[in-house]
């Protein structure tokens, strides 16, 4: 029997794969909402070794995934593969909410679509990614249509967390003295370097197929042609986009004031503007120059910032809305 919603705004919660990136996006975001961390219960992959994290500056010892209850908790955010998806979904039904943040659960609705309903308990968050692109093209199809898109996404190093920035800084440092490089994170040198999506670390590897299906359903086109792909380059922060977008009506002007007018996204107006170093501080999306290169097709530049924070953001409003908070 499903628990009472009263119960729910002061179960506990559970971040699974609380020592992934994502975890500590979650972790810091379910902080700042105020959340206390009495409430709050850190689980992670490995078993007999010891792994220490933090809540809201408070040390904390991230328990054993298989110690966790799930359906004892209000709700559980998951955030690193690889979980035993049956578990969670018996926690759903009885009445826990499943917060996925991996899009490896099944049986999940994604947040924001449109046959999303409010009494769903496994809901998805869509892939930072998607989130960045999706803010670039859903004001575009509203505004003139899309029939086709293609992205070329440069992903930092801050998208694999405080070790991702570490281990980047390590390698540069030991490239200069001439000395091998640590490659725990990323499973190869980044620095001064180029890893493309089949060679990404941690899962990401696969990520540019559930990009392109979230996007598609996000904008509610289940069949319209979105190529990405995906590059983790050698800066700390700062994600850039370079797309080509084909609209069904022409109109530059148009796909500009549209765009301005969409929440969460900044059009530059200094034509200097463009680098990964011109990234919005703030989670958001920065178009830095939008060229017709045909009657009805545009050539846009954007860069994007804190994705995994959108990401997280995301999912504490999912939980939220659900009265899980």
């Amino acid at each position: 029997m499903a628990r009472p919603t009263a119960d729910r705004a002061v179960g506990r919660i559970a971040v699974l794969g609380a020592a992934s990136p994502a975890g500590a996006h979650v972790k810091a975001a379910l902080a700042d909402r105020g959340v206390a961390g009495n409430r709050v219960d850190l689980y992670g992959h490995r078993s007999g070794v010891a792994v220490l994290s933090e809540y809201d500056g408070e040390a904390r010892l991230v328990q054993a995934a298989g110690e966790l209850d799930a359906a004892g908790c209000a709700a559980v955010f998951v955030c690193e593969p690889g979980h035993d998806g049956n578990d969670l979904a018996a926690a759903a039904e009885a009445g826990t909410l499943i917060v996925d943040l991996t899009g490896s659960i099944p049986g999940s609705v994604l947040a924001g679509s449109a046959s999303s309903p409010a009494d769903r308990r496994v809901v998805a968050v869509p892939h930072a990614v998607t989130s960045l692109l999706t803010a670039l093209l859903a004001p575009l199809q509203a505004a003139l249509g899309l029939t086709r898109a293609s992205a070329f996404v440069l992903r930092p190093a801050s998208d694999f967390g405080e070790a991702g920035l570490e281990e980047l800084r390590e390698q540069t440092v030991h490239l200069l003295r001439f000395e091998s490089t640590p490659t725990e994170v990323f499973g190869r040198q980044l620095a001064f370097n180029v890893i493309p999506e089949h060679l990404l670390p941690l899962g990401e590897d696969g990520s540019g197929v559930r990009i392109v299906h979230e996007c598609r359903v996000l904008l509610g086109d289940p069949g319209l042609p979105i190529a990405v792909s995906q590059v983790l380059v050698p800066t700390f922060f700062g994600h850039a986009v370079s797309a080509q977008i084909d609209l069904a009506r022409p109109g530059r002007d148009e796909a500009i004031a549209a765009l301005r007018a969409a929440p969460g996204v900044t059009v530059a107006s200094d034509p200097d503007t463009g680098t990964t170093l011109d990234a919005p501080e703030e989670p958001g999306l920065l178009v830095a120059r939008i060229d017709a290169v045909g009657p009805s097709t545009l050539s846009v530049w954007a860069l994007g910032s804190e994705a995994g924070v959108m990401a997280a953001g995301r999912a504490i409003a999912v939980a939220s809305a659900a009265g899980a908070l």
